[in-house]
């Protein structure tokens, strides 16, 4: 506390001010007394120099009279002067009187005059000189001084009081209560300063209005702030709610593939390779090797992303420890600025198995009948290349057939026994053909059989007895009930009889049926326009 008032505004305005009158008054009392000492010394010599002009005449007289006791008298009527030191009356004739006041004082003539006789003022008869004391001359100065710095001391000292007072009151006490309310304001909130006391407009008034503004705009611009940052941890909230939640896989790597950050839908595609995540948000070196079953086509995806600026995208098949399970995703990768990487790639993981699946499951549809689960003339047409087997000068045979007393089983036994009847020539000609070979179905009891590179005329023939031998064996139709089918069959071949698919499916269908004009279950080779039909006998 007494530090603070040492410190005050008041206190150092007021010290400062007695310093200043301190200075003055110093000046003009050092100035005061000089004068007055100059003045003193000049009053004691006109006093002297008045006294010796009084004494002289009875000084003359006496010295005249050679009277001793008349020339004492006059020294000591001299010697009563207040500044005079020591008097001395003398001539020619023996008088010599001298008396000094002050006898420790070696005492200097400072007047001196010669005495005419009173009957021929041109006859000297002796000479008085008279001495004076400058240390009382100092003494009377310096108490004329004296009273002189004790009227000007109380002449500063009362203006520094009133000064310091009116400080107080109208400046210091004032300025006190208004950092007191100030330490008391919450910030932020709707307190203000009050200036109590005054009515006038004056500089405090104004500084209270304008600490008062500057509190409004800080009140408001911590409402402003505290307003977005609260708007802000929402976003981050709601961004980490994504970021951690969405089923996409987010994750950033650098131009090296190594992962920086991954969500945890990332984490999650690594099913099967758990050891390949170091955390929920982190994935070992090389972590691409073990995710993805073509990594060096993830690699070339990423390089091409962040060297062009373009983003790139791709549906690139997870690896799993299961052959038969096969999960895809949907990659898309693009490149933006880092704070603390040169470059950095953003990788969404899009789940696209059930899509790949979906379209495996709708091209598997689109090219294969649904009951047979055999080719049908769509996925004929799109697996069977005759321009690359052309190229390889490659043989290939179509097997074109077409079941005989189909009709029948229908009308007999229901579409039930029909279908039967299908999936069960579908399965008997699998049994007889290789994995090279393409097997379809054309449209209700027809079937095509594509052999591709066969052996030889005499390998076809035992193909096509034991095709049909197969084909007319007892079908169960359930119920205790059976019956059975026959086929006839027509054989043209690649690159002898067309270069199409139409133009050879249209000789395969003469042929076919010139077998069923010759009494079916058999089979014809279309052999550059002649047609031989061989029919087979039901075993």
């Amino acid at each position: 506390m007494q530090n603070e008032v040492a410190h005050s505004l008041k206190t150092r305005l007021s010290l400062l001010v007695f310093l200043g009158m301190l200075l003055l008054s110093t000046l003009i009392v050092l100035g005061v007394y000089k004068l007055t000492f100059d003045d003193a010394e000049h009053d004691a010599r006109k006093q002297a120099s008045e006294l010796v002009d009084a004494m002289e005449y009875s000084a003359a007289i006496a010295v005249y009279a050679g009277d001793a006791q008349i020339a004492d008298d006059v020294v000591r009527g001299v010697l009563r002067g207040s500044f005079v030191a020591s008097v001395h009356l003398f001539n020619d004739n023996g008088l010599d009187v001298k008396r000094s006041t002050y006898l420790s004082y070696p005492a200097q003539p400072l007047i001196k005059r010669s005495l005419k006789s009173p009957f021929d003022s041109t006859e000297v008869v002796g000479t008085l000189e008279v001495a004076l004391h400058p240390p009382e001359i100092s003494k009377r100065a310096a108490a004329s001084a004296k009273k002189m710095a004790i009227a000007l001391g109380g002449i500063v000292l009362f203006p520094t009081m009133l000064f310091w007072l009116i400080i107080s009151r109208m400046i210091s006490k004032p300025l006190l209560k208004l950092s007191s309310q100030l330490a008391t304001i919450v910030p932020g909130s709707e307190q203000r300063l009050r200036l109590m006391g005054t009515q006038h407009r004056d500089e405090l008034a104004a500084l209270t209005d304008n600490i008062n503004a500057l509190l409004a705009a800080s009140a408001q611009s911590m409402r402003k702030e505290r307003s977005l940052r609260l708007h802000i941890q929402a976003l981050e909230q709601q961004y980490e709610a994504i970021f951690t939640q969405a089923s996409t896989g987010i994750a950033l790597l650098d131009q090296y593939g190594r992962c920086l950050i991954a969500n945890p839908a990332v984490s999650d595609l690594f099913d099967d390779w758990r050891d390949q995540v170091q955390s929920v948000f982190s994935l070992l070196a090389n972590w691409e090797t073990e995710l993805f079953s073509e990594p060096d086509q993830f690699r070339y995806l990423l390089t091409q992303a962040l060297n062009s600026n373009i983003p790139q995208s791709q549906d690139l098949r997870l690896q799993r420890r299961a052959a038969d399970k096969q999960d895809w995703v949907h990659l898309l990768i693009s490149r933006h600025p880092h704070p603390e990487h040169t470059v950095v790639a953003e990788c969404l993981f899009i789940d696209v198995s059930d899509r790949k699946q979906q379209e495996d499951e709708a091209r598997f549809q689109s090219h294969h009948d649904l009951l047979t689960q055999l080719l049908n003339r769509r996925g004929l047409e799109a697996r069977l290349n005759l321009t690359y087997a052309a190229r390889g000068n490659d043989n290939v045979t179509l097997v074109l057939l077409d079941l005989d007393r189909f009709k029948q089983i229908n009308d007999v036994w229901g579409h039930l026994a029909g279908d039967k009847v299908l999936v069960e020539i579908a399965q008997r000609m699998k049994t007889l053909v290789r994995g090279i070979d393409l097997l379809a179905r054309l449209g209700g009891d027809e079937f095509l059989i594509c052999l591709r590179r066969q052996p030889g005329e005499q390998a076809l023939h035992q193909f096509l007895i034991r095709l049909i031998d197969s084909l007319g064996q007892e079908i169960e139709l359930g119920f205790m009930q059976s019956d059975y089918v026959g086929a006839s069959v027509g054989v043209v071949q690649y690159p002898q009889d067309g270069n199409d698919l139409a133009s050879l499916l249209h000789k395969a269908d003469a042929a076919l049926y010139e077998v069923k004009h010759n009494g079916r279950n058999g089979y014809c080779i279309y052999c550059d326009g002649s047609l031989a039909p061989v029919i087979l006998e039901r075993g």
